[in-house]
C-alpha cells in the first residue's frame, strides 16, 4: 500500500527529486535536517557524531531515493535510514551508551504566560523526564517512546520503522509511560509531567 499525496506532503518533491531535480532534494533535506539531527542526537553521545550521522543519512537518502516506493511517509523512511546508521554506529562503538541528549526538544512545552517560578518548575520537570528516560527505560522501551511521544510518529509509522507489530510498539510505549510514572515523575501536586497519549 502506498501513501497518497494528500497524506504525505513531501511526495511531489520526492518525485521531482527522483527525476533529478536538485532543488527539490535540497528542499526536502532542509525541511528534515533539524528533525533528523535531533533524532540522531537522542541516540548518540556527541554533537559531532550526530552531525556526521546526519550527513551520512542524507547521502544515503540521495543514493536510495530511487528505491523509495511510498509505502510510508517520506519523513518516516528518512528516519528509518537514520536509525539504521545509528545502530551501525552503536555496534561499532564499544563505549557507546544510549544518551538522553540535552537537545531533547521539550522546551517547546513552556507557556509564554509562565511566571519565572512556573518556568523554573517546568524546567525541573523536563530535567527529571530526561533523567527518567535514561535511568528507568530499557533501550527498547526508550526507542518506542522517543519515536511516538517525542518524534510524533504514529504507532503504525513507528512499528514500520522498528519492523515490529503495531501492538508491540503500543505495549512498549504503555510500559515506558508506566515505568516513568511509577519511577519518579510526580511534580508534587499529584500531576505527572505527561507524554501525551496517542
Amino acid at each position: 500500500m502506498t501513501i497518497s499525496k494528500s497524506l504525505d506532503p513531501d511526495l511531489k518533491d520526492v518525485e521531482a527529486a527522483k527525476n533529478g531535480d536538485v532543488r527539490a532534494f535540497s528542499k526536502l533535506s532542509v525541511q528534515l535536517e533539524q528533525r533528523v539531527f535531533r533524532f540522531i542526537l537522542r541516540h548518540s553521545l556527541t554533537h559531532e557524531d550526530a552531525q556526521d550521522l546526519s550527513q551520512e543519512t542524507f547521502l544515503e537518502v540521495f543514493r536510495s531515493l530511487p528505491h523509495f516506493r511510498g509505502d510510508s511517509m517520506f519523513s518516516t523512511w528518512v528516519l528509518g535510514i537514520a536509525r539504521n546508521l545509528v545502530l551501525n554506529h552503536v555496534n561499532r562503538s564499544s563505549s557507546f551508551r544510549f544518551a538522553v541528549a540535552d537537545e531533547y526538544d521539550l522546551t517547546e512545552v513552556a507557556d509564554e504566560g509562565d511566571s519565572p517560578h512556573d518556568a523554573c518548575q517546568r524546567q525541573d520537570r523536563i530535567a527529571a523526564l530526561k533523567e527518567g528516560i535514561e535511568r528507568y527505560l530499557s533501550p527498547e522501551l526508550r526507542e518506542s517512546l522517543v519515536l511516538v511521544c517525542l518524534e510524533g510518529l504514529s504507532y503504525r509509522e513507528a512499528a514500520k520503522l522498528l519492523k515490529l507489530p503495531e501492538a508491540t510498539v503500543k505495549t512498549r510505549v504503555f510500559r515506558a509511560r508506566k515505568a516513568l510514572r511509577s519511577g519518579f515523575i510526580d511534580d508534587g501536586h499529584g500531576e505527572l509531567f505527561t507524554l501525551d497519549e496517542k
